[in-house]
């Protein structure tokens, strides 16, 4: 049965070996970043620490790029060539000498590649979960997050017995990613989207309409605000966290937090409707950035809510971006989501590093008061009525 010119597949579940496939994927890729930061602190060039946080920033043009692909090509073959090539990128890092100047364009190169992989999930999403976009997608979210926190874990020990391990491990789970994913189902693009040109117009066309729908303006400037109120409050987390007073070697705990967190809201984003996923989630994210206030141990509590009410909300913002969607913008839309999302997280991290000489503290305050007025201002438009309307409205027959 053909749908808008796409091939359509029957509303189930998403297999768990896909799931499984993305953990793995996803384990490989932080195993070996997590591994590269700890390498470039023990070396001591902050410089080099500064830029590797600073790639999935500089991504940003190519993130639309990647949408505009999804969008003219067929978006299973691209999801599994970009998880080869970073396999591939990895297993050359591995055999690479471990100097900043040679890793760190390396490490560009697999953001870039990077760049493919959440918006053809998302794209893909809307046909293998059609009409269960949340449940599914809080269960891939899920599993990408526990795929994270692993390498999370596992990333130090793993460099201490041999710097090239954790590379070539990550480098083999996203060659076993790509095999597992080789049973997804085709998913050419519409027509439509194969007759439009490749100039400007069309690389922009994901955010234009982002801006320009009456449907999802008022989720898309909410969501951009969040994003920006939530880097500001987390980017000293260190710092908050030390100050609390967080024996340096339990500092782990903090990320852990946010990952198993995420993990915790992402299962639970599919039992609860659009208006208690995303205001809940605005209500544990805000209650976890007040408990970042709170010392060792009980400021652990603050990660662990902002991590589950940042996945709860992101499931439902999400979903609504992925039913609005026309099929032939479908793929720009999601990969301009994540540009616009990340611009406006840059600017919350670099206005946390201005205030910070102030104080690690001043920028979280600053968050807490972002985000209780956005509550105020947002609940309107974004009453749980209309978000439920809103949702009926975006099904797809």
């Amino acid at each position: 049965m053909a749908s808008r010119g796409v091939l359509w597949i029957s509303p189930t579940s998403l297999q768990t070996k896909y799931l499984f496939a993305e953990s793995l994927g996803v384990f490989g890729g932080s195993l070996a970043f997590t591994a590269l930061g700890l390498l470039l602190g023990l070396e001591g060039t902050p410089w080099a620490l500064a830029l590797l946080a600073a790639l999935p920033y500089l991504t940003l043009p190519l993130d639309l790029l990647a949408g505009l692909l999804l969008d003219r090509l067929d978006r299973r073959t691209l999801l599994l060539v970009g998880v080869w090539l970073r396999a591939g990128i990895l297993g050359f890092l591995a055999l690479l000498p471990k100097e900043p100047l040679l890793l760190l364009p390396v490490a560009f190169l697999f953001q870039a590649v990077l760049a493919l992989d959440l918006p053809a999930w998302h794209a893909l999403l809307v046909h293998l979960a059609k009409g269960r976009l949340e449940r599914e997608g809080g269960r891939l979210q899920a599993a990408q997050l526990l795929g994270d926190s692993l390498g999370d874990l596992l990333a130090p020990p793993l460099l201490l017995l041999a710097k090239s391990l954790p590379f070539a491990l990550g480098g083999l789970l996203l060659l076993a990613e790509g095999l597992l994913l080789r049973g997804l189902p085709a998913y050419p693009p519409p027509q439509e989207a194969r007759r439009e040109g490749m100039g400007l117009r069309a690389l922009l066309a994901g955010v234009g309409f982002l801006l320009a729908d009456a449907r999802l303006l008022p989720l898309t400037l909410y969501a951009l605000a969040l994003g920006f109120f939530s880097i500001l409050g987390l980017a000293l987390l260190p710092l908050l966290a030390l100050g609390g007073g967080v024996p340096p070697a339990l500092y782990g705990l903090y990320p852990l937090g946010l990952s198993f967190g995420g993990f915790l809201g992402s299962l639970l984003a599919g039992s609860v409707g659009p208006g208690l996923g995303i205001w809940g989630g605005h209500g544990l994210k805000l209650l976890g950035l007040c408990a970042l206030f709170l010392p060792f141990p009980l400021g652990l509590l603050g990660p662990l809510l902002v991590g589950a009410g940042g996945a709860l909300g992101g499931v439902h913002l999400r979903a609504f971006r992925q039913r609005l969607a026309p099929e032939a913008l479908l793929g720009r839309v999601q990969a301009g989501a994540i540009a616009l999302f990340s611009a406006g997280s840059l600017l919350g991290a670099l206005l946390a590093g201005v205030l910070g000489g102030l104080g690690a503290q001043l920028p979280l305050g600053l968050a807490i008061l972002g985000l209780g007025l956005l509550f105020l201002l947002a609940l309107g438009p974004l009453h749980p009525w209309r978000l439920e309307a809103l949702r009926r409205e975006g099904e797809r027959p």
